[in-house]
């Protein structure tokens, strides 16, 4: 009943703030787009919510943030399952990544550099004394040039945005086109693109954090996760890859059946220590280039399943190890930790710096990623 009563009062709070414009529409699509803040320096944030037959996808322009994710579970109830604010001034102020694109490179570059084309480059120390997430000023915190495009089969958001040369150290001006596509099949896509006029390193994720109960409150303790892959990143103290790949076997990084995720805390293994829970890289594949099944999360009570696929070699499973109830999300909900899981499809972090490959981006190519999101149900 309290999350009943603090969804209805946040909807109409909405409802009173807000003005509604049925931008695009076809058929069963439709992209609304609303007034959604001012930044400090007087920038105006507009949020798009893309609106498709069992799904409902709302993003802003400021960091490309998905701020809402609305899918059915296997009683037909929509529910928001994606964490995140209620205010743009938090999205601002308070640094989570809640929902937001990353870039240029995502995770952590070892001290600050990066290996290009035999030059090494010294890149922003936003996490002393290391490089995360693309920097204090990443992509998470830049606004979008956002424009939104309706089929008779999905709703879509593109966002573009050049970052120049010598943006957070990183070499090459690189122009960046991030879609966000609802489809008929209940799928969530995201492509990106992008072109450089200088070689550059490129790894761009998507950073939502996922709850398929839809009740932000309670830990994501009870969903069940599978991982495509038998083999992960071992980390330093600092969460740095050693630049190596091991097995899962025997590890409690083994997800090749579907596992509870409270039976993986419970036991307080000590790899989990230095992490405080899950935050690392599985391999799922050698190269990246085919589209494969990465990763499952099936929350059973709700019904709901998330089935994710990717053009990429793996992804960082983060499950939220640092949210604690001073965190206040969505519907005036604290958050505890755990409270969401992140399935960050991409490339082997800090590879510049080690002998796994990376991905460098020259003046003559065009990088090219997708991963699909596939909401259903769990077959009874």
């Amino acid at each position: 009943m309290p999350k009943l009563i603090n969804r209805l009062l946040h909807c109409m709070l909405l409802i009173c703030s807000a003005v509604f414009i049925p931008f695009v529409s076809a058929s069963n699509f439709t992209v609304e787009k609303e007034h959604y803040g001012k930044l400090d320096d007087g920038r105006v944030i507009t949020k798009y919510t893309l609106i498709g037959p069992q799904i409902r996808l709302s993003a802003i322009n400021y960091g490309g943030i998905i701020t809402s994710i609305e899918v059915p579970d296997k009683y037909g109830q929509m529910d928001d399952v994606v964490l995140g604010y209620d205010h743009l001034q938090d999205y601002e102020h308070r640094n989570r990544y809640f929902g937001a694109i990353i870039g240029r490179f995502a995770n952590r570059l070892e001290n600050g550099k990066a290996m290009i084309d035999g030059n090494v480059f010294e890149i922003e120390k936003n996490r002393e004394p290391h490089h995360l997430h693309g920097g204090s000023i990443g992509f998470d915190k830049v606004v979008w040039d956002a424009n939104p495009k309706v089929t008779n089969e999905s709703a879509s958001l593109i966002l573009k945005y050049l970052s120049k040369d010598g943006e957070a150290g990183y070499p090459g001006n690189l122009h960046v086109t991030i879609t966000y596509t609802v489809t008929s099949k209940n799928e969530f896509i995201v492509e990106y693109q992008a072109n450089t006029d200088q070689s550059t390193i490129f790894n761009p994720t998507q950073h939502s954090y996922f709850n398929l109960s839809g009740n932000h409150g309670d830990k994501v303790d009870d969903h069940f996760l599978t991982i495509n892959s038998s083999n992960y990143l071992p980390l330093t103290k600092e969460s740095i890859p050693l630049g190596i790949v091991s097995s899962t076997k025997g590890t409690p990084f083994d997800f090749s059946v579907a596992t509870k995720l409270a039976s993986v805390f419970d036991n307080e293994p000590k790899e989990l220590v230095d992490t405080n829970g899950l935050d690392h890289f599985w391999v799922s594949k050698e190269q990246r280039g085919e589209l494969t099944k990465f990763a499952e999360l099936t929350h059973p009570k709700s019904g709901r399943k998330l089935t994710v696929f990717s053009t990429e070699v793996g992804g960082q499973i983060y499950s939220g190890n640092y949210l604690t109830p001073s965190v206040v999300g969505k519907y005036n909900t604290p958050y505890q930790q755990r409270s969401g899981i992140c399935i960050e499809t991409g490339q082997y972090p800090n590879s510049p710096n080690n002998s796994l490959p990376t991905v460098v981006v020259k003046p003559d190519e065009t990088f090219y990623s997708k991963t699909i999101h596939v909401f259903s149900y769990i077959k009874s």
